[in-house]
């Protein structure tokens, strides 16, 4: 496999040196199935020999003694941190990922922070949001990073005080300080809201004395003060029909905005939805991993049906990845990232040349929301195809409904003007 990226002898060789020798041509072939380019692939396989350079300078004899410190060390000790080489711990993950599916090292995430005081904090902080609260992946990583966040503050600012001492102007200074990078209440609200939950956990767990939690403001914000951002039904279908299906990237685009316009999926479900969730017989879809952890099944539209067909048969990477949209960029297998669909949501209303509030892939869900309210539908309903476990959450979208609105309003004083 290394000779799709490599020709030359002298780098063949060098490669194939200790203590990878009986690894690295796997790793080129890992990285062919994942639809890396040669130029790519030979920066990735550069960063690899040089690292087994490294390797076999301090005395590493076989693979199997390769571990997260010694790639750490070697990113921190031997290269820069900026150039080519700023994305060497993306790069090492590949050789990492590769020595733990073939058995060879313990399969451990490389930790994409050294080794601190607060991993121990942070690991039962992320069982107890899991276990306890029930949050899902996504929402947990939130809550985790605030907590970081919140860590790493303290200590930068009372590197002589431990967390146990802490106190209420401490909370207050933190929370003041990140409040003024953001202008948005809901953000400030969240924020409140997530540090609150940290520093209760603490208090449960012994680690602080006090009920910090009291500390944090509560900001004042009028229930449902804003309306949801949404689109004219008649841009969403502008969006979908501009969709340019001509390349396979197309139909996987085309394919995912008539999901969230029709149904009203969230990001995480668009992302997480697999091949055995489409009841084709049946026209069903089944979501299993969403945000209250409730499974519901939603009618599958021809329209929509078509378009997740025409990208399965047409589009699709041959990958036996059991998601249904992939990524079509190497390293190609599923969406992981959380801003994946926003930006596909993204790109194509650019393209299209439609100005929008909100460019994320929530704002579609916005527009069909408003759009069934303006058909009169059921709210109930609404709530249960959107998801919502309480129709309370759903009541935002009534106050979009011009339909009604409209019968309702006053004439203006004097006649029309």
């Amino acid at each position: 496999m290394l000779q799709n990226f490599y020709d030359s002898r002298w780098h063949l060789r060098h490669l194939c040196q200790e203590p990878l020798s009986e690894h690295v041509n796997g790793l080129a072939g890992r990285l062919r199935r994942l639809g890396f380019t040669r130029s790519s692939g030979q920066r990735i396989l550069c960063l690899v020999g040089r690292f087994n350079d490294f390797a076999r300078a301090v005395h590493v004899e076989t693979a199997a003694q390769i571990n997260e410190s010694l790639i750490k060390r070697f990113i921190e000790e031997e290269l820069p941190s900026h150039g080519i080489f700023k994305n060497a711990p993306a790069v090492m993950q590949h050789l990492w990922e590769h020595l733990c599916d073939q058995g060879v090292v313990v399969p451990r995430t490389i930790c994409a922070h050294p080794d601190d005081l607060f991993d121990s904090t942070l690991h039962s902080y992320g069982e107890y949001l899991s276990n306890v609260r029930g949050l899902v992946p996504t929402s947990c990583s939130q809550y985790l990073r605030y907590a970081r966040q919140f860590l790493t503050w303290l200590q930068d600012h009372r590197g002589d005080r431990p967390l146990e001492r802490a106190n209420g102007v401490d909370i207050l200074e933190f929370i003041a300080e990140l409040a003024q990078r953001h202008r948005s209440g809901a953000w400030r609200n969240n924020l409140c809201s997530l540090t609150r939950v940290f520093l209760r956990f603490l208090r449960s767990e012994g680690v602080i004395a006090s009920d910090l939690d009291r500390a944090v403001p509560k900001l004042s914000q009028r229930r449902l003060s804003s309306i949801p951002r949404h689109l004219p039904w008649e841009q969403v279908r502008q969006l979908i029909d501009s969709v340019d299906t001509s390349r396979p990237v197309g139909l996987r685009d085309k394919a995912v905005l008539l999901l969230i316009a029709t149904l009203g999926l969230r990001n995480q479900e668009v992302r997480s939805l697999q091949l055995g969730d489409i009841g084709w017989r049946s026209a069903e879809i089944r979501l299993r991993k969403t945000k209250t952890r409730r499974e519901r099944i939603l009618p599958l539209p021809g329209a929509l049906g078509a378009a997740i067909a025409d990208y399965l048969l047409h589009g699709r990477p041959h990958l036996s990845f059991p998601q249904i949209f992939l990524r079509h960029q190497a390293p190609l297998g599923p969406i992981t990232s959380t801003h994946g669909i926003g930006d596909i949501v993204e790109r194509q209303l650019l393209r299209a040349g439609i100005q929008a509030t909100n460019h994320g892939a929530h704002m579609l869900r916005h527009s069909l929301a408003t759009r069934m309210v303006n058909q009169a539908v059921p709210i109930k309903q609404i709530a249960d195809i959107l998801g919502h476990t309480s129709i309370d959450t759903t009541a935002i979208y009534t106050k979009v409904d011009t339909t009604h609105l409209a019968a309702v309003a006053l004439p203006f004083p004097g006649g029309e003007q």
